[in-house]
């Protein structure tokens, strides 16, 4: 019996039991995460009058490299909608949602944050983040089409093969999607 009891407070300890409280490990990314969650200086300036583009369009952009130090970049001063197809969606541990967006043989990565991290209550959109945050949650989205608005946002390069944009574009907000 007792060590059932360790093991069940170990369980719960674990996976986020504890009624009320934050789950402190799935908020634990933090490259470039003001830029992400558009609680940095340069955010008054994003363009959010979104331009319609493709993903073909987004990953052929030139964009300068990253490092997780470096500050928002022209290129990410503007919001993009594209159309496209849902190919995987997954909950990462940080607890953002990652959508693996497909055109052809294209790919773009979009993401939305986690809205219950305490980090994100910073930011002026946390109310898009739990809108589209929602609608992931509640919908499953694999093998559809989508209509995704987000920031563009250049993705440190993690120097491994993934299916992303060829040069290391997102959608980072995401801002709205819709079917």
């Amino acid at each position: 019996m007792k060590y059932g009891i360790v093991a069940l407070v170990a369980l719960c300890l674990a996976f986020g039991c504890r009624k009320g409280k934050k789950n402190d490990e799935a908020c634990n990314g933090d490259t470039r995460r003001n830029v992400k969650l558009m609680t940095d200086p340069a955010a008054v300036l994003i363009d959010t009058v979104p331009v319609f583009t493709t993903i073909e369009n987004l990953g052929a952009m030139d964009v300068p490299e990253v490092k997780s130090e470096t500050e928002r970049q022209e290129v990410e001063k503007q919001v993009y909608t594209v159309r496209c197809t849902v190919e995987e969606t997954d909950r990462k541990r940080d607890g953002d949602y990652h959508i693996l967006l497909k055109s052809g043989d294209k790919y773009l990565i979009a993401e939305v944050p986690n809205p219950e991290c305490d980090y994100a209550e910073g930011s002026a959109y946390l109310e898009y983040f739990r809108n589209v945050y929602a609608f992931v949650k509640d919908n499953d989205l694999e093998g559809r089409e989508v209509e995704i608005t987000g920031v563009a946002f250049v993705d440190i390069d993690h120097h491994y093969s993934r299916k992303q944009a060829d040069n290391n574009l997102e959608l980072h907000p995401i801002l709205r999607i819709s079917f």
